[in-house]
């Protein structure tokens, strides 16, 4: 580390996140996430740096410039192949010398990988790595002959000067599992912005919102509605928003065709902004029910709204329990039903409570403005333990 760089006399620490989407765009939850800790970041005199792409961007955001936001100071990059993006290596690259902290997202982006390779031959910068569910059992299934060799480079060659980054303890016993004991890992929950509740009157549907994929087990709800007599005599409806233009997401409409639940069941394609926002404050129950998550930001921004929510035991949302807000259960179609009933039996005063502990649950635990204090001081920590 060069003079200058000591963590004593840094004041204003430059923290480089290459990433491969970013706010507004909204194609995966690290486009808010990273948006939230850089905007936390500004707030307290940090200098976060983006270097993103263009995917998931509208038109009118310009590209291929530096854009000075109150958020960081961004580059969206135009990339002919977004899963190899060279241009935006390029530029991360030219802004490393600069850097205090290299924070990458995602195990397997390809930019984050030949990032830490960069670094590790020509500057050696500390690195942060959020893992972002990427080593979930459930993920690593897929395309596995083109992840084995990553991790094998991570685990002998890249793990020197990196803190892994992750946010809950299945999360953590995944990375340890497939890197090593050893390694040094900090677990933060993924802090967000709170919206501002809006105050809508519920509406007489529950409601799955994400990403439509195999990992999420929406057809284990399909089937679990189908179950519930309670919510087949009832007037509710469950509402699926999210692209479901894709074989996955076709399969589930072939499902509730071959339910008869058409009537019952609804598919909205993709939501985001103000619109998402009303469809998660308009929701009597958001329900999670995916095999893995390591976090499941959806929960938040539902419990945001005053929406309490169901989340499966394979996310780590015990605090749904502790709270008082809602139900953590196995993702059997089985503890689906019996858990619907229950949600359709509650009374006007127990519904009430369980939104207003959700709020509470969030601003106790996860305002990123309450709690951006513990990145500060990792990045720190990390300066520290690296110029002695």
């Amino acid at each position: 580390m060069s003079v200058g760089h000591s963590w004593v006399t840094i004041k204003k620490m430059k923290i480089l996140f290459p990433v491969g989407s970013f706010y507004p765009a909204q194609t995966g939850g690290p486009d808010n996430t990273v948006y939230w800790i850089t905007k936390a970041l500004k707030k307290r005199q940090q200098d976060p740096i983006v270097v993103s792409t263009n995917k998931g961007l509208k038109p009118n955001i310009l590209t291929e410039k530096w854009l000075e936001k109150e958020y960081a100071k961004v580059n969206y990059t135009k990339n002919k192949i977004h899963y190899f993006p060279i241009p935006l290596i390029k530029i991360a690259y030219n802004q490393l010398k600069n850097a205090d902290i290299l924070h990458l997202t995602m195990i397997f982006y390809p930019a984050s990988f030949i990032m830490a390779i960069l670094n590790r031959f020509f500057y050696k910068r500390p690195i942060i790595w959020s893992v972002r569910g990427d080593l979930d059992p459930h993920m690593l299934e897929r395309s596995s002959w083109k992840k084995k060799p990553i991790l094998f480079l991570i685990k002998n060659f890249l793990r020197s000067n990196v803190t892994f980054h992750t946010t809950c303890n299945a999360e953590t016993a995944y990375l340890k599992n497939k890197i090593g004991e050893d390694i040094e890992v900090i677990q933060l929950a993924n802090y967000m912005e709170l919206p501002e509740k809006l105050g809508i009157v519920k509406q007489k549907y529950l409601l799955y919102l994400g990403r439509i994929d195999s990992k999420k087990a929406i057809e284990n709800l399909i089937e679990g509605i189908n179950q519930s007599q309670k919510f087949l005599d009832s007037d509710y409806v469950l509402k699926i928003a999210g692209d479901y233009k894709n074989p996955y997401g076709l399969g589930l409409v072939k499902l509730v065709e071959q339910y008869n639940l058409k009537h019952k069941i609804q598919f909205l394609g993709h939501v985001e902004g103000l619109e998402k926002q009303k469809i998660l404050a308009a929701a009597y129950f958001l329900i999670m029910p995916s095999h893995t998550e390591n976090f499941g930001i959806v929960v938040a921004e539902a419990l945001s709204q005053g929406t309490p929510a169901v989340a499966s035991t394979g996310t780590p949302w015990q605090l749904l329990v502790d709270y008082k807000c809602g139900f953590w259960i196995d993702n059997t179609p089985e503890k689906i039903s019996t858990t619907v009933d229950l949600i359709l039996e509650m009374d006007t005063t127990q519904y009430q409570e369980y939104a207003t502990n959700g709020r509470r649950l969030v601003e106790n635990e996860l305002d990123i403005y309450h709690n951006i204090e513990k990145w500060i001081l990792t990045y720190k920590q990390l300066l520290k333990s690296r110029s002695t």
